[in-house]
């Protein structure tokens, strides 16, 4: 009896060994792989498992320092593990990621080492945050802008290449956050031909900026109001898919047509997703002549939008005739309204001249901090009957409109004909329930890489579509 449990229990010994030998013996970027969706601690505790397994966590070449490993201990204690780890390191780092925060600007030289010995690992993806506003920002050495790197990441930093530097030939994503650049005549003008997405949140020094990047497909350009981006360099951008601006100025020199936005627009052939703000509307507005050139939109997001606005009703009248393949409009209205403009009237005759416009490939309209003015219904019974395949018409109401006033405007919106059988309204209040629909909803709109942006104050993530 003895005998037989002994030798079960050396099969089942036998059997794990052989388990473990299975995934020992996978090849090393599969590990690396399996590490790459834990945390750094958890990586690190796997060297217990046998002596195979001891150093494959140091020569993973993924570095992932997200802010919660960032923040969970004292900086100082933070700055000795990620040190030891790099010094630990075998083989190249291709990948690093650190949450600098919680990090003193005192202790930015030790920043400073890490970026040299990354410089000299074959690192290609870099990204240093520095998320908060009250932070000293970090000013991204020298030997960094010598390393041929494919997608770069930066938040509250100071960009100052030197003299030499023309720009990251391989680059292919740039994602800048209250990036600083300090920039002379030699490095003002940056070629990266291999460039695809191109992202300033709230940059300063841009004025002098100019970047060539003929492979360009999204181009986003978030709170730079006090110095706006140049944007005729990126009129040679033929391939661009996506054009986002938003909370910026857009300066316009009538001696300079590059500034203009028609011939901006004209300019991009290939363009089907397009996010504005209504500073780059009001170049639109009646009286100027200035109209929307022909697109290939297929989907359209307007931010700040104000229905009792002349010049925005010109522009998105104006957009809507030029984009006859649109399928999503998404539109974002101002908080706040005017109370003598809260009376429900749909047969009121005031408003713009929509014509017998067509939307024959319109399928969703989504209009957020919707108020039941009558300038929005009117626009809303236009699309209801101009739009023969609209599938879905979401209005997600400002909490600032009472219950017996919402019931009231949606009696109305029953009564508007439709020119689609199928078309349905989605009548909802502005909480977090709806918040969460928009939030998917813009998700889907606008395409960027890996990073979180807020807009509007709508969180949005990205893809690359």
């Amino acid at each position: 009896m003895i005998r037989m449990v002994m030798a079960d229990s050396g099969n089942i010994l036998a059997i794990a060994r052989n388990e473990l030998d299975r995934l020992t013996d996978l090849p090393i970027n599969i590990i690396h792989q399996i590490q790459d969706r834990i945390s750094v601690q958890a990586a690190a505790k796997m060297s217990v498992l046998s002596r195979a397994w001891r150093y494959i966590w140091s020569s993973n070449p993924r570095l992932i320092f997200a802010t919660g490993f960032c923040t969970m201990r004292l900086p100082s204690k933070t700055i000795d593990i990620i040190t030891a780890i790099l010094l630990q390191h075998h083989g190249s780092v291709k990948t690093f990621s650190v949450d600098i925060s919680p990090i003193d600007s005192s202790q930015h030289p030790v920043v400073d080492r890490w970026m040299l010995f990354l410089s000299r690992n074959g690192l290609m993806n870099l990204s240093v945050r520095n998320e908060k506003s009250v932070n000293a920002p970090y000013k991204l050495p020298s030997y960094v802008y010598n390393v041929e790197l494919e997608h770069l990441v930066l938040s509250n930093c100071i960009f100052r290449p030197p003299c030499s530097f023309r720009g990251f030939s391989k680059l292919g994503k740039l994602q800048l956050s209250r990036v600083s650049f300090e920039l002379d005549v030699a490095t003002s003008s940056l070629w990266m031909p291999s460039l695809e997405t191109l992202h300033f949140t709230k940059c300063s020094g841009l004025r002098f900026l100019n970047i060539y990047a003929p492979k360009l497909l999204y181009l986003y350009l978030v709170g730079c109001g006090n110095d706006p981006l140049n944007l005729g360099p990126f009129m040679v951008c033929s391939k661009l898919k996506t054009f986002g601006i938003l909370e910026q100025e857009v300066p316009l020199n009538t001696q300079d047509k590059t500034m203009i936005p028609t011939d901006i627009l004209h300019s991009w052939p290939n363009l089907n997703r397009l996010i504005l703000g209504k500073c780059f509307l009001k170049f639109f507005r009646s009286g100027t002549g200035v109209d929307c050139p022909p697109m290939r939109l297929n989907r359209l997001h307007l931010t700040d939008y104000d229905f009792d606005g002349e010049d925005q009703m010109f522009a998105l009248l104006s957009i809507l005739r030029n984009s006859p393949d649109l399928e999503i409009l998404s539109l974002h209205m101002l908080s706040q309204r005017k109370n003598d403009d809260m009376e429900v009237d749909e047969n009121s005759s005031q408003g713009p001249d929509y014509g017998t416009q067509q939307l024959n490939n319109l399928r969703t309209l989504q209009i957020n901090r919707f108020h039941g003015s009558r300038a929005e219904l009117l626009f809303i019974k236009f699309i209801l009957a101009s739009a023969p395949l609209l599938q879905k018409a979401i209005l997600l109401v400002e909490t600032s409109v009472c219950e017996s006033q919402s019931l009231e405007i949606s009696k109305v919106l029953m009564r508007f004909p439709r020119a689609s059988p199928k078309s349905e309204i989605i009548y909802e209040p502005w909480i977090a329930l709806a918040f969460c629909r928009y939030i998917e909803a813009y998700k889907e709109l606008i395409t960027v890489v890996d990073d979180d942006v807020v807009v509007n104050g709508v969180l949005r993530n990205s893809d690359t579509d």
